[in-house]
């Protein structure tokens, strides 16, 4: 009961190579409400694969998640795939799709919760749960679309 697999998809009026810019240093997400990253570690290769990142996101629900996300795959401007391990444990899938000249962003995470009062209450609590994951999903986009000065087309909450 303390696994989520949330799958959230939002169209930006952007390319996908200025939406990379900006993602690609998550160590520079001071436009993210909430959410502070911390590079730990540097990969072998230099092309950001191995690269880890100390995240601590402060949520709506007024807990923190705390989580090392290291990257396991990287293809510019593409793909972002990441493992997680601390307070979630999981992985993580951010894919760029140039459609036009707007950047289709869909972000899947499929982790499971280590701490034991959120796996002791999610029977009860998992729509909150939810609902907190799609907010500081919501922050991140308004924080992004804001800093970049470009607009949200088409807004998407995890499934």
């Amino acid at each position: 009961m303390n696994g989520y697999r949330f799958v959230s998809d939002w169209m930006l009026e952007t390319s996908a190579e200025k939406l990379w810019k900006l993602i690609e240093e998550p160590e520079r997400a001071d436009w993210w409400r909430g959410c502070s990253i911390c590079k730990t570690k540097s990969g072998p290769g230099g092309d950001g694969i191995g690269d880890e990142y100390l995240t601590v996101i402060r949520t709506r629900m007024l807990y923190k998640l705390s989580f090392t996300a290291r990257i396991v795959n990287k293809r510019k401007p593409r793909l972002i795939e990441l493992r997680a391990d601390g307070h979630l444990e999981g992985v993580g899938r951010l894919e760029f799709e140039q459609v036009g000249t707007c950047t289709r962003i869909r972000y899947t995470w499929e982790v499971r919760t280590k701490k034991r009062w959120m796996n002791f209450w999610a029977p009860f609590f998992r729509p909150a749960f939810v609902w907190n994951h799609n907010r500081v999903m919501a922050d991140c986009i308004e924080g992004l679309t804001n800093r970049l000065g470009i607009r949200l087309v088409q807004p998407g909450l995890a499934e």
